[in-house]
């Protein structure tokens, strides 16, 4: 019974925050939900693995049917500057999560926190290692919503660089 009222909280909570074109509202609404759920209950409730696993193959396969011929013959002009980007963002989350260690407020799993990477993908991969998925779920959600907030400021800034 407490899954099913987690679920529905979850569910609820999620279609809610997307409908409200909450960033990340799915994904950030159902974690509302399931929380409050959770903090009501006075206690955790356990997600069943094979409803865990069945999320990510879920989420997995999404993200796997949006590769096209296409797609991927449009990709060869950004390979280069995709991966120097990535370079330089996981060399940023790298230096991020030592300064914060040696502040001494480091997350579980910092490095996975500031490393880049999609919100559900970096999310799952945390609890799939099963150390901090809240506080790593929290670093992302920060930061797509600020990435979405500040997005029209920077397009501005950018494009007046350039032209």
């Amino acid at each position: 019974m407490e899954l099913v009222l987690v679920l529905g909280a979850a569910t609820l909570c999620g279609l809610l925050a997307q409908h409200f074109g909450m960033p990340g509202g799915l994904i950030f609404g159902s974690m509302i939900g399931a929380a409050a759920v959770t903090l009501w209950r006075g206690g955790g409730v356990r997600i069943p693995t094979y409803l865990e696993s069945g999320a990510f193959l879920v989420i997995g396969a999404a993200i796997g049917v949006l590769v096209t011929r296409s797609s991927i013959a449009a990709m060869r002009s950004v390979v280069f500057p995709a991966l120097l980007s990535a370079i330089l963002i996981i060399l940023a989350g790298v230096a991020i999560a030592y300064l914060l260690r040696v502040m001494g407020i480091a997350p579980p799993e910092d490095v996975l926190a500031t490393s880049p990477g999609a919100l559900s993908a970096i999310s799952a991969l945390a609890i799939e290692r099963g150390v901090g998925p809240v506080e790593v779920s929290l670093f992302h959600l920060v930061r797509v919503v600020l990435v979405i907030l500040s997005l029209p400021a920077l397009s501005l800034l950018l494009d007046g660089t350039t032209g």
